[in-house]
C-alpha cells in the first residue's frame, strides 16, 4: 500500500477527485526514527529505514526534502550536495531538491545557498516550496522585497 502526503494522482479505478490519506501512526515513528538516526550519526540504520518509508510514499518529495535538511543540519553534506545538484540538474522544475540544495549550501556557508531561495521564489507555483523557500528567508531574518521595475 502507498501513501501519499499530498493528493495524489486518481488511479485507473478510483475516482477523480482521490483524496490523500494521513499517514499511519508507524510510518510517521519510522519517519522520525530515521531523521533522527541521520542527525545522531547511526547512517546505516537510518538509511535502511528512510529507503523503507520511501518505497512505500508515492510522492517521496517531501520527506526527501527532511532528510536532505537533516543531512545538511547534522554535516553529513558531501554525498548529498552532490545528490541535489545533479537533481537539480536533471529535474530543473524539481522546487523541493533546489530549496534542499539551498540549505545545504547554507549550512556549508556557501553563499550560492540565497540563489536558489530566489529562483524557487521566481520560478515554482508550488505552494508549499515557495512556502518552505520564503520560511528559510524569514528565519535568517532577511524579509523578502520584491523589487519594482
Amino acid at each position: 500500500m502507498r501513501y501519499a502526503h499530498t493528493t495524489s494522482a486518481p488511479a485507473a479505478h478510483a475516482d477523480a477527485t482521490a483524496h490523500s490519506e494521513p499517514y499511519p501512526a508507524i510510518y510517521r515513528n519510522l519517519m522520525s526514527t530515521s531523521l533522527l538516526g541521520t542527525v545522531y550519526r547511526v547512517g546505516d540504520d537510518a538509511d535502511a529505514i528512510s529507503q523503507a518509508v520511501e518505497a512505500t510514499l508515492e510522492d517521496r518529495s517531501t520527506y526527501r526534502l527532511y532528510r536532505s535538511i537533516v543531512l545538511a543540519m547534522a554535516g553529513q553534506r558531501g554525498e548529498e550536495r552532490e545528490q541535489l545538484q545533479q537533481r537539480v540538474e536533471s529535474h530543473p522544475d524539481d522546487g523541493a531538491s533546489k530549496v534542499a540544495l539551498a540549505l545545504t549550501l547554507l549550512f556549508e556557508g556557501d553563499p550560492d545557498w540565497r540563489h536558489w531561495i530566489d529562483n524557487v521564489l521566481a520560478t515554482s507555483t508550488d505552494q508549499p516550496v515557495r512556502q518552505a523557500a520564503q520560511g528559510v528567508l524569514h528565519f535568517l531574518g532577511r524579509a523578502f522585497r520584491t523589487t519594482v521595475h
